[in-house]
């Protein structure tokens, strides 16, 4: 019985893992430029929704600037989006391009502490 077991999940696992051989990994998005990458955001319309800094609105588009996800997590969601935005195919916007993009928004300083706003602090 073990034998027959162990046969069919050889059986069932070689075929799997001759096919993962045969796919040749994704290629390493290449470094981003921030410079670029802000030329790019306002051009392709992305300052539309999130905003001139990547700031977000909850009408618009979440927060961009110095974002959480890693770069490949943001390509994902820039290709394959998970809500209202629509998707950016590599077509559109290049992976260099989208790099890009994510180096502008790594680069932009963080948000203000309530308590150094002064118009918050009246």
């Amino acid at each position: 019985m073990r034998v027959r077991v162990l046969a069919c999940a050889l059986a069932l696992a070689f075929p799997l893992a001759a096919r993962a051989q045969q796919q040749p990994p994704a290629p390493p998005v290449p470094a981003g430029d921030a410079a670029k990458g802000k030329a790019t955001y306002v051009t392709d319309g992305c300052v539309e929704c999130h905003g001139g800094v990547g700031q977000g609105s909850r009408g618009t588009g979440p927060r961009l600037a110095r974002t959480q996800l890693p770069l490949d997590a943001f390509l994902q969601q820039l290709r394959q989006p998970s809500f209202e935005m629509p998707p950016y195919e590599a077509a559109v916007i290049p992976d260099q391009d989208a790099a890009n993009i994510y180096a502008f928004l790594q680069s932009l300083p963080p948000p203000l502490a309530g308590k150094d706003i002064p118009l918050l602090n009246q």
